[in-house]
C-alpha cells in the first residue's frame, strides 16, 4: 500500500480541483462499497441549505459530543488546513491522522477512477470518502455530515441520514439546482430518507411545501421553528456573543450562551438543539442542560462575523453569497453603527457578484476591492467596473451614501495592511466576499 504524508495528500486533493463538480452518487457508492459499506454501523445528522450549515454542525457536533456520545463531523470547505474538515470526538483530526486516512483509502480510489464511472472521483468525494472512513474507524455512534451543493447529488447523501436539519433556502448555484427557489429546495430535501426527524428554521412557505411533500412521502416528520420550537428570547452580550431561551421539542433551556456574534446565530443555535434532541430520541436519552451549557461555552466557527482584533476592530466573514452578504451588513449595522466602516471585498467569479457588490457598496465607507488570488477569484478589473455601475445607479443604494474613496490593491494580505494603516479609532475593518479570503488572514 502507498503511504502518503500530509503534504502529498493535500496535493492530490489540490490536483482534483480540475475535475470540478460532477453531480452523482454513482463513485461515492462505489468506493463505499469496495470498502464493505462500514459506514452504515455509524448514524448519521444531515444538515443542508444556503447559509448556516457549518455553524449548525459543529453546534450539533460539540453539543452531542459533550453528552457522552462518540460524535464527529465533516464540514466544508476548509479556511486554512483541510484537517479543519474532519472533527472526532472534540477536536480536528491531525495531519497525520488525515495523511492514513488518506493513504488508507487510495487503493479504493484507484479503483474507482479506474471503473471510469463518468471521470474520476472529486476532491469532495474522495473528503466525503475519508469521512465516511473516520467514522467507521473510530467507532463512532453519530457523525454530523454538512452538504457541500445541494442534496441530491452530494456526497454526503451516500449515508442513510436518520436526522435532517434545514437552515434555509436561497438562489445559488443555479446552474446545477435549478433557477428558482422550489428547485433548489428539492434538490436539497432529496437527503430526506424514510422515517427521518426533519427540523427546518425556514420559513418560507415555498421550501415548507417542498418538505412538507417529501416528508409526507417517505413517511417522515417535520418540524419547524415557530410551531415545533422556538426561541423565547434572545439577548446580545457586546462582543461576546448572545444569551437564549430556547422551548424544544422535548425540553425548554434557560439562559444558553453562545460566544458567536453574528446574529443568525440564535437560529443556528435552535437547529442545533432541535436536531441534538431529535437524534436522542432516536436512541432513547434525554438532553442534560447542563452539558449543553458546558458544550457552547467552548464554541468557535472561523470567519462568520469573527472578531480576529479590537483595536483596531477587525471582522472577517466568509458571506459569498447575497444572501449572506445582507446578513453580513445587517450584523454590521447592528452592532457598528457609529463606527466608519473599511470594508475589503474579494469574490469568486462564479458566484453572484453584481447583487452582492452593490450591497458591499451601499454599506462601505471606504470600499478596498482585491482578489483572494485563486484561480476562481474574480478580476479586480471586473469588480472595479463593477463598482463603477453602482456608483452610477445611487436610485439603488438604500442609505443614499456611497463610499468615500474606493482603492484597488492587488491581494488580501496588501488589502488588510493598508486598512490598518489607514483606520483610526472609531473604524472598523471588515473582510468578506468569499471564504478564499481568510486564507490570507493572520493574527
Amino acid at each position: 500500500m502507498q503511504i502518503f504524508n500530509y503534504d502529498q495528500a493535500t496535493k492530490y486533493l489540490d490536483d482534483c480541483l480540475v475535475f470540478g463538480i460532477k453531480p452523482s452518487l454513482s463513485r461515492i457508492n462505489k468506493i463505499l462499497e469496495l470498502q464493505g459499506n462500514t459506514h452504515k454501523k455509524t448514524g448519521f445528522i444531515h444538515v443542508v441549505g444556503t447559509n448556516g450549515k457549518t455553524s449548525t454542525t459543529i453546534i450539533t457536533s460539540h453539543i452531542i459530543y459533550k453528552q457522552g456520545i462518540r460524535c464527529g463531523y465533516h464540514i466544508s470547505p476548509h479556511i486554512n488546513e483541510y484537517t479543519e474538515r474532519l472533527w472526532a470526538c472534540g477536536a480536528n483530526i491531525s495531519r497525520s491522522r488525515f495523511a492514513r486516512l488518506f493513504s488508507d483509502i487510495y487503493p479504493y480510489i484507484q479503483a474507482v477512477n479506474d471503473l471510469n464511472l463518468n471521470g474520476p472521483m472529486t476532491q469532495f468525494e474522495i473528503i466525503a470518502a475519508m469521512a465516511f472512513r473516520l467514522a467507521s474507524d473510530e467507532h463512532l455512534q453519530v457523525m454530523i455530515l454538512e452538504a457541500g451543493m445541494g442534496g441530491r447529488w452530494d456526497a454526503t447523501n451516500a449515508a442513510d441520514s436518520t436526522v435532517v436539519g434545514l437552515t434555509g433556502v436561497s438562489l445559488e448555484h443555479t446552474a446545477i439546482l435549478g433557477d428558482t427557489i422550489a428547485e433548489i429546495a428539492v434538490e436539497k430535501a432529496q437527503v430526506i430518507k424514510k422515517g427521518a426527524y426533519v427540523a427546518t428554521t425556514s420559513n418560507d412557505g415555498t421550501v415548507l411545501e417542498v418538505l412538507r411533500k417529501k416528508t409526507g412521502k417517505t413517511d417522515s416528520k417535520l418540524l419547524v421553528l415557530g410551531r415545533n420550537f422556538f426561541i423565547l428570547k434572545k439577548e446580545k452580550i457586546d462582543l461576546s456573543g448572545w444569551e437564549v431561551d430556547f422551548k424544544g421539542i422535548s425540553s425548554e433551556y434557560r439562559s444558553l450562551k453562545i460566544p458567536l456574534i453574528g446574529n443568525y446565530q440564535p437560529t443556528n443555535l435552535s437547529l442545533a438543539l432541535a436536531l441534538v434532541e431529535l437524534y436522542f430520541k432516536k436512541i432513547g436519552k434525554k438532553v442534560d442542560e447542563n452539558l449543553v451549557k458546558k458544550a457552547l461555552s467552548g464554541i468557535n466557527v472561523p470567519g462568520r462575523f469573527q472578531v480576529m482584533q479590537r483595536n483596531p476592530l477587525v471582522i472577517a466573514d466568509t458571506s459569498h453569497n447575497p444572501e449572506g452578504i445582507k446578513n453580513f451588513i445587517n450584523n454590521l449595522n447592528e452592532n457598528f453603527s457609529d463606527l466608519r466602516k473599511i470594508i475589503i471585498f474579494a469574490v469568486l467569479k462564479d458566484k453572484n457578484y453584481k447583487e452582492m457588490l452593490a450591497d458591499i457598496v451601499s454599506a462601505s465607507d471606504i470600499l478596498i476591492i482585491t482578489s483572494s488570488q485563486t484561480e476562481r477569484s474574480l478580476d479586480i478589473e471586473i469588480l472595479e467596473s463593477e463598482v463603477a455601475c453602482c456608483l452610477e445607479k445611487p436610485g439603488k443604494n438604500k442609505t443614499n451614501s456611497i463610499p468615500g474613496q474606493v482603492y484597488k490593491i492587488d491581494n488580501i494580505g496588501n488589502s488588510l495592511n493598508f486598512a490598518l494603516n489607514i483606520s483610526k479609532s472609531n473604524d472598523i475593518i471588515c473582510i468578506t466576499g468569499s471564504i478564499t479570503n481568510l486564507e490570507h488572514i493572520k493574527f
